[in-house]
């Protein structure tokens, strides 16, 4: 006697890298699927209200580069007013001092703005790769096998992956699972 189960040879298994509410399931069991079709969609809300946040501090980023460019220029004015002066002898060396450590710390005041730049579009890079991660594709045609969520379930992907559908590549091609 020999008892087994009969699976397709090849599976695949479709999770999210994302937490989140399921908003919308788009196919069921043996619904044929293609490549990159959109099966199911996590609640975005969050996600894009993060993205709206990023794309608002790199735009105070860039403000800040602005500012500091100025500043710059302002004090590079001084450093060379106070310089031709200092030659002339009209200015205290204490006051061509000062200027030229306004002007240098105004420099470096410049490449902290522009790396705050780098590093807000690194933010909003990162928000929007996670927006796109609400949207469920199929990575491959075939048929769905198995469905392990339902509309309104809640997703957590902290730890592991959570497997929400397997897909069965080619259904033709079957192994058969047996205990003899």
């Amino acid at each position: 006697t020999a008892t087994g189960t009969v699976n397709a040879v090849t599976t695949v298994l479709v999770g999210t890298q994302v937490s989140g509410t399921i908003k919308e399931i788009y196919v069921d069991f043996n619904s044929p699927v293609r490549k990159g079709q959109l099966i199911a969609q996590i609640d975005s809300a969050p996600f894009e209200a993060k993205v709206g946040q990023s794309r608002a501090n790199l735009l105070q980023a860039g403000a800040n580069v602005e500012k500091s460019e100025a500043l710059l220029r302002d004090k590079k004015r001084i450093f060379d007013r106070n310089k031709e002066l200092y030659g002339r002898g009209v200015v205290a060396r204490s006051e061509f001092d000062t200027s030229e450590t306004d002007y240098e710390s105004a420099k470096a005041e410049v490449s902290v703005t522009k790396a705050q730049v780098a590093q807000a579009q690194a933010a909003l890079n990162f928000d929007e790769t996670n927006l796109k991660y609400t949207r469920i594709v199929s990575p491959v045609d075939g048929v769905v096998v198995s469905r392990n969520v339902d509309v309104g379930q809640t997703v957590a992907a902290s730890f592991q992956t959570p497997t929400l559908f397997t897909i069965a590549e080619d259904l033709t091609k079957m192994q058969i699972n047996t205990s003899v």
